[in-house]
């Protein structure tokens, strides 16, 4: 009985068209479908959003519009401290700017998109704390490709 039942759950999540995120389709088209990417350091994570999108990323020679990352500043801040003076939490944050380009020519205004993600901190927990940073900066990197590819979504196709 039991069996059925969770038979019968997953029928009726996936009847309803439930998924998890990131696994359906997107929420938005993008104005061109293949795209010449300069991302520097974001080139994997714009290239994997892109596709997620229903984009692909082209030689320059069949892409029909241009992504280019101008400028990228990753930071790390101190945010709060304990009353003895010894740093509590860190703050992470990345900053790009974002061209787009059509036939050489810039296409709409420049856009910054921000991440920004706090990090705990402390002297007796130092061990781990390098990857616990690196993979942090990864998700960074990942949610600022996403929401470029998101802007891009809204663009208004010449």
């Amino acid at each position: 009985m039991m069996a059925v039942l969770a038979v019968l759950a997953v029928l009726v999540l996936t009847a309803c068209g439930f998924h998890l995120k990131g696994s359906g389709p997107a929420a938005y088209r993008l104005p061109y479908q293949n795209w010449s990417v300069d991302g520097g350091p974001l080139q994997q994570e714009l290239e994997s959003a892109l596709r997620r999108a229903g984009g692909e990323p082209a030689a320059d020679g069949r892409a029909q519009a241009s992504l280019v990352v101008s400028r990228f500043a990753v930071r790390k801040n101190v945010y709060t401290v304990t009353r003895a003076a010894l740093i509590n939490e860190y703050l992470l944050e990345l900053e790009t700017q974002v061209q787009v380009y059509r036939n050489g020519e810039p296409f709409g205004e420049p856009f910054d998109v921000r991440v920004r993600r706090q990090m705990d901190y402390a002297d007796g927990e130092a061990l781990g704390r390098q990857e616990e940073e690196a993979q942090i900066r990864q998700e960074m990197r990942q949610d600022a490709a996403e929401q470029i590819v998101r802007r891009l979504a809204f663009m208004e196709q010449r």
